[in-house]
């Protein structure tokens, strides 16, 4: 029984208890009754006003419960947003470190390739005005002399120069390849011979009858910059290895040097990279020999990768598509 009911029921026992009142009498008991259930209604409305304000101050409660949760919604909502802020600002700060070492290489390379460029051309000026001015004064002797340095020089202006124009063409998407059926061991052969170098410490492993589809003069270009490479940076002995992988042929340039620095082996074959340690910075190089490598590999269907060798060292890799010429069978099944 509620507490409305209640009143309303001592209020009706008031009222019977009270019965039919006296006017004569002053002091009539349903003076007191009246009173009483005055009393009674003041108390119902109080109770009434307590449930009504215990009413408010509830649905207060639930509509703060309601704020919260949604405070708490807010706050995680920003708490993320700040965690992907944070995950945006290190890929903003990662991009940044790596536009600043692209641009040291490229104002490196710059310097490297000015000197490159500079010093076969003041070579050459100064040897060919010696010879134009004192030819006849000159000894035999000393002409061959000059103008084997003026061919040099020649030679190395003329590298620098292709490395570019070919680092261009590639990655302007215009390199043309010729692919063509190559004897892989002729090809090695020929780049020994023009590298300029001392091969006696080059061992070659390769079946004479090796043969792989590529642009010959890329081939060339590819097999002779690995090997400049390893005369450059390697140690000897060297050795160049070719076997055939059924549709692959994978040719390997090894030398017994230092080896790629395990945090720089990601970085080898972009443009202008060099890796930072003393031995390297002794040794005057574009960075360009192995992205071009990458380059030509990748344009004659093929891939160019790096690992270390066991136990020390480096070992540069070409892989390039075998012979996939058709047999005379299959020509005539075809016509």
């Amino acid at each position: 029984m509620t507490s409305t009911e209640t009143t309303d029921q001592v209020k009706a026992e008031a009222a019977a208890a009270a019965g039919p009142a006296d006017p004569t009498d002053p002091t009539d008991p349903g003076d007191y009754a009246k009173a009483i259930l005055n009393v009674l209604d003041d108390a119902g409305q109080e109770q009434r006003r307590q449930s009504e304000s215990q009413r408010a101050m509830q649905n207060i409660l639930e509509d703060l419960e309601t704020e919260k949760t949604r405070l708490e919604s807010t706050q995680a909502a920003l708490i993320n947003m700040l965690d992907d802020l944070e995950v945006e600002r290190r890929k903003v700060d990662k991009t940044n470190m790596e536009l600043r070492e692209v641009n040291e290489a490229m104002r490196n390379f710059i310097a490297t390739a000015a000197h490159d460029l500079r010093s076969p051309l003041a070579s050459m000026v100064g040897f060919s005005s010696l010879l134009s001015k004192n030819w006849a004064t000159l000894s035999d002797e000393s002409r061959l002399k000059f103008v084997t340095t003026i061919d040099r020089q020649s030679h190395k202006l003329t590298s620098l120069v292709n490395d570019l124009l070919t680092l261009s063409s590639i990655e302007g998407g215009v390199l043309t390849t010729q692919p063509e059926q190559i004897v892989l061991t002729d090809a090695i052969s020929q780049c020994l011979a023009a590298s300029g170098q001392d091969t006696g410490n080059v061992a070659v492993s390769c079946s004479p009858d090796l043969v792989v589809q590529a642009d010959p003069v890329h081939l060339a270009r590819m097999i002779d910059n690995l090997l400049q490479n390893a005369f450059k940076y390697g140690e000897p002995p060297l050795r160049i290895e070719a076997t055939s992988l059924g549709d692959i042929v994978e040719i390997r340039v090894i030398d017994h040097g230092p080896g790629v620095p395990p945090e720089f082996e990601a970085k080898l074959f972009g443009k202008f990279a060099r890796a930072d340690t003393p031995s390297m910075r002794q040794k005057k190089g574009t960075g360009l020999g192995l992205s071009i490598v990458r380059g030509l590999a990748e344009a004659n269907s093929g891939q160019a990768k790096y690992e270390p060798n066991v136990p020390h060292g480096s070992c540069f890799i070409i892989l390039l598509p075998s012979d996939t010429a058709s047999s005379p069978t299959d020509e005539r099944s075809q016509q």
